[in-house]
């Protein structure tokens, strides 16, 4: 039973090796992270304003009464002043 244990041992530690060493071949060389191809912009896409040279805007909206009984309310314009919570984590 002593010479089994003996016997045992070692070849244990020479799978446990032989795992490790597997494993990191394994993950250092034949593992690369995903690539996902990123396709280019077409170029007619970029800046292309050509698509508003016919834009008609209608401002026929702002000669309605509707928009003209708007009104404004508190104070324009706005004026700064303190604002938000004093820093609980300041050293002072």
């Amino acid at each position: 039973m002593t010479d089994q244990k003996l016997t045992n041992r070692p070849i244990m530690m020479l799978i446990v090796v032989v795992a490790f060493a597997a494993g990191y071949l394994f993950y250092s060389q034949w593992i690369q992270p995903a690539q996902l191809p990123i396709n280019p912009s077409p170029v007619a896409a970029k800046g292309d304003l050509a698509m508003f040279k016919d834009l008609a805007i209608d401002f026929s909206i702002l000669d309605d009464s509707r928009f003209k009984s708007l009104k404004v309310f508190g104070e324009s314009p706005v004026k700064p002043g303190v604002t938000g919570k004093r820093d609980i984590f300041a050293p002072f």
